[in-house]
């Protein structure tokens, strides 16, 4: 369940990305990062953090069409729960514990950061790590 934030402009964003990343759309998920190609990404899995957009694409394209050896392996759905976010004009930041449908523990502590560029929200950081034990 992905409506967790207040701030309809940010819950609308993070819907759609959603939407494109079950979709499997790249041409769509482009559109969310930024024309100049700036992009940091630490992802939660080994060897995925990328240092650009087209690095990152790439990435999520070989995972769209050959999975991976982590939880299950293939696209799902998460879900979003102690969503907090920072809202400016031309900033924003949103963090969150992501649950996978198939693998919910550990959580994946989520931190995203976008910018507005032309009116139009745009991943410029993301960090992922799991949730350590407690």
């Amino acid at each position: 369940m992905l409506d967790k934030i207040e701030d309809i402009e940010l819950n609308d964003f993070i819907k759609e990305y959603d939407k494109c990343f079950l979709e499997r759309n790249i041409k769509k998920l482009k559109s969310f990062y930024p024309d100049n190609n700036e992009l940091v990404y630490f992802d939660n899995h080994k060897n995925n953090d990328t240092y650009s957009v087209d690095e990152h694409l790439k990435l999520l394209n070989e995972f769209f069409q050959k999975g991976k050896k982590t939880e299950s392996g293939t696209v799902e759905e998460i879900t979003m729960e102690n969503v907090r976010y920072f809202k400016t004009e031309s900033s924003a930041c949103i963090c969150f514990f992501a649950r996978y449908k198939s693998f919910p523990n550990p959580a994946v502590r989520t931190t995203m950061y976008l910018e507005k560029n032309n009116g139009k929200w745009k991943i410029k950081h993301v960090h992922c790590s799991f949730e350590p034990e407690k």
